[in-house]
């Protein structure tokens, strides 16, 4: 019902007729309540629903407001209707009030003298509402306010053009879209959503600008202070462009999370925007597999968040059919759970990614008094391009220390591509039970690890580790991990055990031999660190690849193995390294060698030792008694090479260099090698226990009388070479599949074989000759004969 001053309207006395009709519209006024689920947006409540007006009651053809105007019931404009309200004329509604548009509605307010609907003896209105029918109809407001109401503007598929409008106080909602609206809003400001309630029954109030059911706005310029629940709430397929946003302290509801951006089942982009001191920044949920989600984001600031900057998530957690759901690009995320927040030191994440895929690049996060990003059941339709994590992390709270947490990934891995951390309060990366990739890593300056791999497998390369509390990298029980292309230095000084001092630590990876899954680190330079380069401890089927280590800590071994924990069931295997650079510098070297194995069985190709040493020690007893090899080694230092428990070590083209000033030691060792050549400047001793032997095939330089050897009772070296046997006829000619027998005259069996086509047969690796203790013993003579269609021969070396 309308009042209107008698200078404008010429009130007459009502008749009785027109007290009935105010009855009726008295009756007709819908009270119905509002439902709703905690997360979903449902249909829309009765009070929600277009207002039918009765028929006897609608607005002129062109209605004009000014001055002062009472609205204590509804005022409807009619669908061909056009209502213009004046600039600085004060509309008073009344309680539950609301004027509904069907036909077009002209606010003329200027930034001078605005238009301001209020309440009426301090009762809540419901503002304006836009049906359908005003749809395409050129309805524009201009520089309009709203006060104290409980919704401010609702629309039900309109479009109407909106300037500088401010809301202030609505109870529920500030501006509410349904039913496909697209309305076009410029500077918008709604301000304390929700912070003054009689009473709350369900968990719609508190909203700014709600965008729902296929609705897909235009705003540009908006900003939403102190709401209860969300200042944008984008749900049921709806869209739009929204840009130039700011909002700041919308907090506490108990109904509802609390955001300052929630979108939920939609696809809006959203441009430039700042949200501040909010329970959680930017939240995307995924709910209705029968829709989809995806939402952009461009160049946002969330700062100072009470528990999360920005969440992705997937209502159904047990669903793992995920896709990419969100899209941020220029993201920045600061101080979440800071002192700067509602509440301080209850974050969870200052960027949670949840049973879902997303999309971020260029995004930069600091401040974070829990880990920087959290991904959980994520898969490959994650992806982090340059992304930084500085400052962040929770003391005493597991992978929540870390600027990094990952765990419980197993279907398919998410990817990063640049990733910089530094000050994490624990390391830079953990990541547990979990599969990922990562290019172009950068982990400095964290307070414990630069990465944490627990039960993980991960790709990880061309990545920079220094400068780390404690070891530059941590793999605990991993399997199928590559890292490659690695640069590890300056870490673990603020260690307090070796293997925290070391640069690498790989702790139980893997623990049994298997055909796959390996753990791989290839072309990986270590240096300077605080303990030693590489520490293995418990480790099997580990693949050492083109590795450099030099200047690590002055009393630690450069390469340091020991498994001696492996000692259950199938546990055992070997560990692979395939090129190994070391320099190191120890003073006189005495009691610290350069390579120091433990219980551990390994097959080790081309290892070259630079500097001041001792050389290798290596006890090669394992669990299940794998065997090991050595092999294209440079031996040196003061005590070049102690072996030890080796029941079968093999090898081929290891050297005794000149700077080997030790001896060769065995020690209940079996050993076979070939073309073992020694190029020291004195003949190099070697010493072997009783329950040692050496074989030496076809060995280079070695001359024991010139040597003596230190052999004890019961041991044994044997020098073995080769016998090439070529069977030809009185031509020349090699004869093919010709017998051939050897016998020999001692230490070896008769042998029968036949030649290839061309006539020959190798008669590879038979002992020459055999030292003990006692000295050398004669040379081994060799009868060969041969035989071919009942004709044969031999002959005696």
């Amino acid at each position: 019902m309308l009042f209107h001053s008698a200078e404008v309207m010429n009130i007459q006395p009502r008749s009785s007729y027109g007290i009935w009709i105010v009855l009726f519209l008295l009756l007709a006024t819908p009270f119905t309540g509002i439902s709703s689920s905690l997360f979903d947006e449902v249909e829309a409540p009765a009070d929600f629903e277009e207002f039918e007006t009765p028929e006897l009651v609608h607005a002129r053809a062109q209605t004009t407001w000014t001055g002062s105007v009472t609205v204590t019931s509804t005022y409807t404009v009619s669908v061909f209707d056009e209502l213009i309200i004046s600039p600085c004329t004060q509309v008073e509604m009344g309680s539950g009030a609301r004027i509904y548009v069907e036909g077009r509605l002209t606010v003329e307010g200027t930034v001078a003298c605005p238009v301001t609907l209020t309440s009426l003896a301090g009762s809540d209105h419901e503002g304006i509402q836009f049906n359908s029918s005003s749809n395409n109809r050129g309805s524009l407001i201009n520089n309009l306010s709203i006060e104290d109401s409980i919704y401010g503007i609702t629309m039900y598929g309109s479009n109407p053009v909106i300037h500088n409008l401010t809301i202030l106080n609505p109870d529920r909602v500030g501006i509410d879209m349904f039913s496909n609206s697209a309305p076009h809003i410029f500077d918008l400001v709604i301000n304390q959503a929700g912070r003054v309630l009689p009473f709350q029954g369900d968990w719609r109030y508190g909203l700014g600008l709600s965008i729902g059911s296929g609705s897909t706005p235009i705003v540009d310029g908006a900003t939403f202070t102190d709401h209860l629940t969300r200042a944008i709430n984008i749900w049921g397929g709806s869209g739009g462009v929204l840009r130039n946003l700011v909002m700041s302290n919308v907090s506490g509801s108990s109904w509802a999370i609390s955001a300052g951006v929630w979108v939920e089942d939609s696809q809006p982009l959203l441009m430039n925007l700042s949200v501040d001191r909010s329970d959680h920044g930017i939240v995307v949920r995924h709910i209705d597999d029968g829709g989809y989600t995806r939402a952009v984001f461009r160049d946002c600031t969330v700062s100072n968040s009470m528990y999360r900057g920005v969440y992705v998530d997937k209502e159904n957690h047990s669903n793992y059919t995920n896709y990419e759901t969100a899209d941020f690009t220029n993201l920045t995320v600061t101080g979440t759970g800071g002192i700067g927040a509602k509440t301080a030191n209850i974050a969870y994440a200052a960027v949670d990614v949840n049973s879902t895929g997303a999309w971020f690049e260029n995004t930069l996060i600091e401040n974070s008094t829990s880990t920087g990003v959290r991904l959980y059941y994520a898969d490959a339709s994650t992806t982090f391009r340059n992304l930084t994590v500085r400052d962040s992390g929770d003391p005493g709270e597991g992978p929540h220390k870390a600027g990094l947490a990952i765990t419980w990934i197993f279907t398919s891995a998410p990817v990063f591509d640049g990733l910089e951390i530094s000050g994490s309060v624990g390391p830079g990366i953990h990541s547990y039970k979990a599969e990922w990739e990562a290019n172009d890593v950068y982990l400095h300056n964290n307070s414990e690890d630069g990465m944490y791999l627990d039960y993980s497998s991960v790709r990880i390369t061309n990545s920079t580790l220094e400068n780390n509390s404690h070891s530059g990298a941590h793999l605990l029980d991993n399997i199928d991990t590559h890292l490659e292309n690695l640069t590890v230095q300056y870490n673990g000084f603020s260690g307090n055990t070796d293997d925290e001092k070391a640069g690498i630590y790989f702790d139980r990876s893997k623990t049994v031999s298997h055909p796959q899954l390996d753990v791989v680190c290839s072309s990986c330079d270590v240096m300077n660190s605080a303990g030693s380069g590489i520490f293995i401890q418990d480790s099997a089927d580990l693949w050492l690849n083109d590795i450099f280590l030099a200047n690590n800590g002055a009393n630690f071994t450069p390469l340091f193995a020991d498994n001696s924990g492996l000692n259950l069931g199938q546990q055992g295997g070997i560990i692979h390294i395939d090129g190994i650079d070391i320099h190191t510098e120890r003073g006189t070297g005495a009691g610290i060698p350069a390579v120091e194995i433990h219980q551990a069985a390994a097959s080790i190709h081309s290892l070259m030792m630079h500097g001041n040493h001792s050389g290798i020690e290596w006890d090669g007893q394992n669990h299940n008694n794998y065997p090991s090899e050595l092999s294209n080694t440079s031996f040196s230092g003061t005590e070049c090479l102690q072996l030890s428990n080796h029941l079968d070590l093999s090898g081929i083209g290891n050297t005794i260099s000149a700077a080997c000033t030790g001896t060769i030691q065995l020690v209940n060792s079996q050993v076979n090698w070939s073309g073992f050549t020694d190029s020291g400047a004195s003949p190099t001793i070697l010493q072997l226990d009783l329950n040692s032997d050496l074989h030496l095939h076809q060995p280079v330089n070695f001359d024991f009388t010139q040597s003596s050897p230190t052999i004890a009772s019961g041991a044994t070296i044997d020098v073995a070479y080769d016998i090439n046997v070529w069977v030809i006829n009185n031509n020349s000619n090699g004869i093919p599949s010709a017998n051939v027998g050897a016998s020999f005259s001692q230490f070896e069996s008769n042998v029968q074989d036949s030649t290839d086509d061309l006539g020959y047969r190798p008669l590879p690796d038979f002992i020459g000759q055999r030292w003990t203790n006692t000295g050398g013993s004669s040379f081994t003579t060799v009868t060969v004969s041969c035989g071919y269609d009942s004709v044969s021969n031999s002959t005696t070396v």
